[in-house]
């Protein structure tokens, strides 16, 4: 690890942290603990946590994302079994709080039910990307090929865009808003689109980095972000670090070491978009490892000398989607 850079942890353990997303209004981190259906809310300057439990998650039991709405920022998209609902939450709720969803804007995968929603996040002008995974035997070997990739625009048309997919993870689009970076965590690489900024199209997939070719033979694929310098951040899980990749080049420009071997996401945040949170999973070890490291904690990555972009929110007809909750 280069000098100068710190790796402290933020928050206390959780089963199976990912998700994580700054939020600028707040100045805090959200992100979810998915097989609790629990959404977490950390505020750095004060350390104060606050979680929301969903009652009635879905499907499947789980909470995959939670993302603001940008006209209500207490309204929060989030990822339930295969629906795609809203639910409100704010900073003046008690620490401890649940709610039930306020409504159901889509479920999704009716034709394979035994899938999730995993990994999501918005792209630039807030459409909402979301996509599915098989069920797990274990973490990292799921039913192979049953989820898609989908995406929500502001008029709430449900688009899905590629199938085939093993689990669905971390998403990011280029600084010049013409590629979309992609990852399915079972084919082992970061995957490039070109992307219509102005329709959401994607089309023409390739490779922009193997693992397997650059040496990552245990690692596998999982959340990812977007630096101002149009370097790729992706959590290794299984690998116990953080690698940055630059992806014209396709090769890895730094490395962070962690002391959680299951990272499953990061993001940019703070102040100056200069610290890099990153989450993590118990989800895959046995007890006796986790005894031994901070598995399932949330991590700030300091000292980095670069910076990331505000995560983007959804952007969304805030009538329709009042009326999703009055039918």
């Amino acid at each position: 690890m280069s000098s100068g850079i710190q790796v402290q942890q933020v928050v206390a353990p959780v089963l199976l942290g990912e998700g994580p997303l700054w939020e600028e209004h707040n100045q805090s981190l959200i992100f979810v603990d998915i097989f609790e259906c629990n959404i977490h809310r950390y505020f750095p300057k004060t350390e104060r946590h606050q979680v929301l439990h969903i009652e009635n998650c879905g499907t499947g039991k789980s909470v995959s994302f939670a993302i603001p709405i940008e006209d209500d920022p207490n309204l929060l998209v989030v990822g339930l079994g295969r629906s795609i609902a809203v639910v409100e939450w704010s900073p003046n709720d008690p620490d401890q709080h649940s709610v039930t969803p306020k409504g159901i804007l889509h479920t999704v995968d009716d034709h394979v039910p035994q899938t999730r929603l995993n990994d999501a996040k918005c792209d630039p002008q807030g459409r909402l990307w979301a996509g599915t995974m098989g069920p797990e035997a274990s973490p990292g070997q799921p039913e192979m090929y049953k989820g898609s990739l989908y995406s929500v625009d502001s008029k709430l048309k449900l688009t899905s865009w590629v199938d085939r997919i093993s689990i669905s993870n971390g998403l990011a689009w280029s600084l010049d808003k013409k590629t979309f970076y992609y990852i399915d965590s079972c084919a082992y690489s970061v995957d490039a689109f070109e992307y219509n900024d102005d329709t959401g199209a994607i089309s023409k997939r390739r490779k922009a980095f193997n693992y397997k070719s650059s040496g990552l033979d245990k690692d596998i694929p999982d959340g990812m972000c977007i630096d101002a310098e149009g370097n790729l951040w992706v959590a290794n899980f299984f690998g116990k670090k953080i690698i940055c990749i630059n992806p014209e080049t396709r090769k890895i420009v730094r490395q962070v070491e962690m002391p959680a071997q299951n990272m499953t996401s990061v993001c940019w945040g703070g102040e100056n978009y200069d610290i890099l949170f990153a989450t993590s999973a118990q989800a895959g070890l046995t007890r006796e490892e986790i005894a031994t490291e901070p598995a399932g904690a949330t991590f700030a990555i300091t000292g980095l000398g670069v910076k990331g972009l505000p995560s983007q929110n959804l952007k969304v007809d805030m009538q329709l989607l009042k009326a999703k909750f009055t039918n």
